[in-house]
Order: C-alpha cells, then sequence, then structure tokens
C-alpha cells in the first residue's frame, strides 16, 4: 500500500536492515531465557530493539520530568 511508503523508506535505512540478523541463533538464545533460575517477563531479540526503547523511554522520562511541577500541583495539598 502506498500510504506506507514512508515507512519502508525509515525502516530500509535501519542499520538493521543491513544485518537482520540469524533467525536460527534465536532458538539458543530461548532456551537460555527458559532454563534461566530466574527469567525475567521481558527480554528483547536482536541488536536493535534495546537502542530503540532506550532512545523512546528517555525522550518519555525527559517528558515527564519537564511536567513533574505539574503532576505535583495535581495531587493537592
Amino acid at each position: 500500500m502506498d500510504i506506507y511508503a514512508e515507512v519502508r523508506k525509515a525502516a530500509a535505512t535501519r542499520p538493521s536492515a543491513n544485518n537482520p540478523g540469524d533467525p536460527t541463533a534465536t532458538r539458543e538464545a530461548i532456551l537460555k531465557v527458559v532454563d534461566a533460575e530466574n527469567p525475567p517477563l521481558r527480554i528483547f531479540f536482536g541488536k536493535a530493539p534495546l537502542d530503540i526503547a532506550t532512545t523512546e523511554y528517555e525522550s518519555r522520562l525527559a517528558t515527564w520530568k519537564e511536567w513533574q511541577p505539574v503532576s505535583v500541583e495535581a495531587h493537592g495539598s
């Protein structure tokens, strides 16, 4: 669909577009999680997701910190 042309274009410029990884490597990674004594509730697989999430959450934290005085005001006395 033409409406997604910009999204496809942006995705093609990501570093992971040139190195999507080896899907068979996921098997061992999943088994490590399953066999872990304390497995994580959430985990990323691949190189890119953590960088993407970190950037997004840093942006969110900055916004929340900027607006913290208003949040405190909303609490009342």
